[in-house]
C-alpha cells in the first residue's frame, strides 16, 4: 500500500473551451469520488510565473491512501496510452499535451517555519517538476528533503512542502520522476524569492554559487527543475454546477 498524489496536467482544445469545462467539472468529480482518494483540488495557471516556458493551463491534484487501485480505476474508465492508443477522452481536451501521472510519497509534509493560517481552499500552489540523473536517483529524495526542501520553506508566505517520486503505476509514460509540491498564501511573494532557472552557463554558475547544494560535486547536481505557480480554479459561470 503506497500513499501519493494523481497530478493531472491539461488544456482544453482551442475554440472548444465551453465543452472543455464542462466536462473537467465531471472528470474531476468522478476522480474525487473513486475509492482511495482522500482529498482533491484543482488549480489553474497563474498569472506570473518563475518559468517562462509554457506549460498546461490547469492542475488537478488528487491525493491518495494507495496509489495502485486509484490508477487502476483510472484506466478502467479512461484507458491506458500506448503507441497505438490514446486515453479515452472528449474531443475538448487535448491528447498531445495532456500529462496524468502517479507520484507516490518519499517525505513527510512539512510545514514552514512562520506557515500562514490560510484556509485550505485559498491556499496556492507552486510544483516543481524535477529531472534527475539516473546515477543520482536512488539518493535524490533523502537529497532534496535534506538539503533543499527546508530552504524553500523559509520563503515568506510559504504553508507546506513536500515530496514525491514516479510510480510504477501509470496510465501514460511519465515524463518526470519528482515533483515537490509547496502551498503557499501569496504567489508574488514566492516568485520575488524563488531561486531563477538556469537556462545558460552563466545563470547555472551564478545559482551554484549561491546555494553549495547545487554546486557540481553536490548531491543535487544533476537536478534540473521547471517551477511553475497556480491558484485556484474559477469555473467559468456556464460551466458551474446548478445550484
Amino acid at each position: 500500500m503506497s500513499e501519493g498524489t494523481f497530478i493531472v496536467l491539461l488544456d482544453p482544445v482551442p475554440k472548444k473551451e465551453a465543452a472543455f469545462h464542462e466536462w473537467y467539472a465531471e472528470f474531476f468529480e468522478h476522480i474525487r469520488g473513486l475509492a482511495g482518494v482522500r482529498s482533491a483540488q484543482n488549480f489553474m495557471f497563474g498569472p506570473n510565473q518563475i518559468d517562462v516556458r509554457p506549460l498546461q493551463q490547469f492542475l488537478a491534484l488528487f491525493e491518495l491512501d494507495d496509489v495502485e487501485p486509484v490508477r487502476n480505476s483510472v484506466a478502467e474508465k479512461y484507458g491506458v496510452k500506448t503507441s497505438k492508443e490514446v486515453l479515452r477522452l472528449p474531443d475538448c481536451v487535448d491528447q498531445t499535451t495532456i500529462m496524468p501521472t502517479f507520484y507516490e510519497t518519499i517525505s513527510e509534509r512539512q510545514s514552514a517555519p512562520n506557515a500562514p493560517d490560510t484556509p485550505l481552499e485559498q491556499q496556492n500552489l507552486l510544483i516543481s517538476l524535477i529531472s534527475v540523473g539516473l546515477d543520482k536517483q536512488a539518493s535524490f529524495g533523502e537529497a532534496y528533503v535534506g538539503e533543499r526542501l527546508g530552504d524553500m520553506l523559509s520563503i515568506p508566505a510559504q504553508i507546506s512542502g513536500q515530496l514525491h517520486q514516479v510510480s510504477k503505476h501509470q496510465i501514460q509514460n511519465p515524463i518526470y520522476p519528482f515533483i515537490a509540491i509547496y502551498r503557499n498564501s501569496d504567489s508574488k511573494q514566492i516568485l520575488s524569492a524563488w531561486p531563477a532557472p538556469g537556462t545558460n552557463w552563466r545563470s547555472i554558475a551564478a545559482a551554484r554559487a549561491r546555494d553549495p547544494s547545487i554546486r557540481a560535486d553536490g548531491r543535487l547536481a544533476s537536478m534540473k527543475t521547471r517551477d511553475f505557480l497556480f491558484e485556484p480554479y474559477v469555473a467559468p459561470e456556464a460551466a458551474k454546477p446548478a445550484s
